[in-house]
């Protein structure tokens, strides 16, 4: 009578009283002393309270304070049954008659997958593991549909000895919610398919139109090299310039569309930002000058000369950026600054702003053109051309650089694109200032700019002062000579003059064929653009200027031009001391000593190398990788750079490439001839291919890996002109297979020095099973780029001491690496076998030397 009273009470008040009533009901039983039930309706309205609290915090709907539509059950565990609470059967679409109240039956209703999450769920709760029980499970309604409920429940009541004896459920319908989240994750799916075959598509499409443009171009680029008429030749520069403009716009939706599929990557590389600015906008530079641009890239002082991220990624943004100040720029300047805006232990905020002189964009249009797509508005569209996806594009970089891209622009005055990026700084950075003005040699000297645009008038004047070299500026031609005039009258001439080639008479080329003839004390140095170079530069050395810079001009190229001006004696091109090598003791008979810089990433080769270069009292600088060699080329002088050909980071071929186009950079601040550095390649297949590569890379000469002192001096003979030494041997295919697994007696030959020698086998022995586990760990992450460089590693220092067989099985395993999306990894795996079986064999062998220093 007491349990169906308790039943009819419960069902009305979870029927809609709500909890003032559920609480009167609490306070009836403790005083029939049910503390036990009590406690548990108590613990029941905080379960029940906060799962309404947890759903309208989801933001499923306006939840009821009534709990009408759920179902509130007491089960009676020791008879298994429903006691109250059967409304879940109606809930279900049954009629209460239709299925029994027995908990058996309840669970039949529920899909097995769910009961055993929900048994789970409950065990811990009755354990004490957690404060009520709650999970999300399918019951089969009438209809035979699954429809989803959220569970919650709680023990009621337990006997003496702990064990559970009744249980208040709550059963709530989220078959809607189900529905909805089911519907959103679908539509999910079907848009990431719909992109990623989108991103697909483009990136098939930008690849097969990219490939017939390129030939586009390259045939047309021959044509013009022909004998044409006017008219025929106009013809062909417009086709070229239409393929130009059509391969810019399927480079920008190639980009855009890798960066909406979220596969860009930015690598960490260490690099000199002043470097990268410079490259960045010379590309632009003649587009600038053609227009009657002045083009200025300032890094200010304070930044840091190398910085750590990706280099590539961020001369992007910026060709972007300067790109688009040249396209709406009629007249004018176009000005890169790069200042440091904010500083931490570990990096360094930089911020970029590219001002210019332009139409501007209106208010309205600011934030619209940072879209895909979008333009200020149409009618730019049709004069300028263009995508619309560079700023997007920009904009997507900027993010991932931890930045963020803003405009400020007056509609024709002018516009300024900031940009601010995240970078690594390395322990040892050294500003820009620190880097190419500390300790200088021209402090207390005066200089005179003349240019007749302001902007890039104060650039030179401030980069002059950064030098300590006092200086004036004068826009006017005029004025500029009427300066000049009076410094000589005083008896304090200027000690140089900076005059801008592209000014009118008396500046300009005017005042330089003035120069010479009157005698002039003071050194002139003259300013060139892009557009005009070649020409200009045959005119000055017909007038005999002494030395010019091209614009833009950076800091090195100052210095440079200015140690030029000064005559060979004081030329940074030749500013470097032989101190720690000691001549006297030289070998007889050899030329004078060089500098050498060594670029080798294995330790093993590298002192092999080191070792015979100091013997002939060479001075060597070591380089790790090609990185590492481009920027100590760029701060000391090199009479020869022995570069290896395969090098983590950067390999041998793109370090040369590098280091001449730098040396392209250098003549454009020098008027005199500037031999360059001799590069000779350290590769370990001497193929007549490999030779074609090194020679079309800028490479001089090259030497067959494992060195040898012969040949290896050799070259070093003929990067002083000595032509009478035969070159190294070109290779139709790979010498024979010897008898012995490893041939210690020629390996000694070729080094020449038994001590040198054990060196050399303590060293590779020290870092076997490091070679070996490189090798497996390639393999083991199908890393086909990495499997190549290491088998490369290997076979060279195997082939050093003359083990063939290993050798052999290390060079076909990185042949079969060769074509990283073709590679038959099964095939690699038994050569890595072999050859670690091989390597064992060998091991012993070089061990024994090492110990006894007996060849066997």
């Amino acid at each position: 009578m007491k349990s169906r009273l308790l039943d009819r009470q419960l069902q009305e008040i979870f029927g809609g009283e709500g909890e003032p009533q559920f609480r009167a009901l609490i306070e009836q039983a403790r005083a029939a002393r049910q503390d036990v039930l009590a406690d548990g309706m108590e613990r029941l309205i905080g379960i029940v309270d906060s799962s309404y609290r947890a759903y309208a915090a989801m933001n499923l709907g306006a939840w009821h304070t009534k709990l009408s539509g759920d179902a509130l059950a007491d089960w009676n565990l020791r008879a298994g049954t429903v006691e109250a609470g059967r409304q879940w059967k109606q809930m279900l679409g049954y009629d209460d008659a239709e299925i029994d109240n027995s908990l058996t039956q309840w669970e039949r209703m529920l899909h097995p997958e769910d009961l055993r999450l929900l048994q789970a769920e409950i065990e811990a709760h009755v354990q004490g593991q957690s404060p009520h029980f709650q999970a999300e499970c399918r019951f089969k309604a009438r209809d035979g549909q699954w429809r989803w409920f959220l569970l919650r429940g709680a023990v009621a009541a337990r006997e003496a000895d702990g064990k559970p004896v009744r249980m208040l459920v709550l059963q709530r319908d989220i078959s809607e919610v189900k529905n909805a989240e089911a519907a959103l994750i679908s539509a999910k799916e079907a848009a990431e398919a719909a992109n990623k075959a989108r991103g697909a598509f483009l990136a098939n499409m930008s690849h097969e139109i990219r490939t017939p443009m390129n030939g586009i171009i390259g045939m047309t680029d021959l044509a013009l090299d022909t004998e044409l008429d006017a008219e025929q030749r106009h013809y062909l520069k417009t086709v070229k310039s239409s393929a130009e403009a059509l391969l810019t716009i399927v480079n920008d939706i190639l980009d855009f569309s890798k960066i909406e599929a979220g596969k860009v990557e930015f690598e960490a590389l260490a690099f000199s930002i002043q470097d990268t600015v410079l490259e960045a906008v010379r590309v632009l530079a003649v587009s600038a000058h053609k227009k009657g641009l002045e083009l200025v890239a300032d890094v200010r002082p304070e930044v840091p000369l190398r910085i750590v991220g990706d280099p590539t990624r961020l001369r992007q943004v910026i060709i972007n950026l300067i790109g688009n100040a040249i396209k709406f720029t009629e007249h004018g300047e176009v000005v890169l600054d790069v200042a440091v805006d904010q500083e931490t232990d570990q990096s360094v905020f930089l911020r970029f702003s590219i001002r210019d002189t332009g139409i501007g964009v209106p208010a309205d249009k600011q934030r619209a053109i940072f879209e895909a797509f979008s333009q200020a508005d149409v009618t730019t569209t049709r004069r300028f051309g263009g995508t619309g996806l560079g700023l997007a594009i920009c904009a997507r970089l900027v993010q991932l650089m931890d930045g963020k891209i803003t405009l400020e622009s007056t509609p024709g005055v002018g516009s300024v694109f900031s940009f601010t990026g995240r970078f690594g700084v390395e322990a040892s950075a050294i500003t820009q200032t620190q880097a190419f003005f500390a300790g200088s040699q021209y402090g207390g000297r005066r200089a005179l700019v003349i240019d007749d645009n302001e902007k890039a008038g104060r650039y030179m004047v401030e980069l002059l002062e950064r030098l300590g070299i006092q200086s004036s500026f004068s826009v006017d031609g005029a004025s500029a000579v009427a300066a000049i005039e009076r410094s000589r009258a005083v008896d304090f001439p200027y000690d140089y003059v900076f005059a801008d080639a592209g000014m009118a008479a008396p500046a300009g080329f005017a005042l330089a064929e003035a120069w010479q003839k009157s005698g002039r004390v003071e050194k002139l140095l003259i300013m060139l653009t892009t557009e005009n170079q070649r020409h200009d530069l045959t005119r000055l050395r017909e007038i005999g200027v002494s030395a010019h810079l091209v614009k833009p001009v950076g800091g090195a190229d100052l210095v440079d031009a200015l140690g030029l001006a000064e005559g060979p004696d004081n030329s940074l091109q030749e500013n470097f001391v032989l101190a720690d090598i000691d001549l006297d003791n030289a070998p007889q008979g050899t030329d004078t000593p060089l500098n050498i810089l060594l670029v080798e990433d294995n330790p093993v080769n590298q002192e092999l190398a080191k070792r015979l270069l100091e013997r002939q009292s060479h001075r060597v600088t070591l380089a790790n990788n090609g990185v590492e060699a481009v920027d100590l080329f760029d701060t000391d002088h090199y009479d020869v750079i022995l570069m290896d050909m395969q090098m983590p980071v950067m390999g041998g071929v793109e370090a040369a490439e590098a280091i001449r186009s730098r040396e392209m950079r250098r003549s454009w601040v020098l008027s005199h001839e500037v031999k360059p550095v001799y590069i000779i390649a350290m590769t370990a297949n001497v193929m007549a291919s490999d030779h074609d590569r090194c020679m079309e890379a800028g490479m001089n000469d090259y030497v067959a890996k494992p060195l040898r002192p012969a040949e290896l001096f050799a070259a070093l003979g003929r990067s002083r002109g000595c032509v009478d030494i035969d070159q190294p041997t070109l290779l139709a295919a790979a010498p024979p297979s010897g008898t012995k697994r490893i041939d210690l007696a020629a390996a000694q030959r070729d080094i020449g020095d038994p001590e040198l020698f054990a060196t050399m086998a303590g060293m590779f022995l020290s870092e076997w099973d490091t070679h070996l586990g490189r090798i497996k760990s390639a393999l083991d992450s199908v890393d086909g780029q990495a499997l190549r460089m290491h088998a490369h590693t290997v076979k060279s220092l195997l082939a050093m001491f003359h083990a063939e067989t290993a050798r052999r099985l290390a060079m076909e395993i990185e042949q079969a690496a060769f074509a990283p999306d073709s590679v038959d990894w099964p095939a690699c795996q038994r050569l890595h076998a072999d050859l670690a079986d091989e390597m064992a064999q060998v091991k012993p062998v070089l061990q024994q030397y090492v110990e006894t220093r007996v060849i066997p």
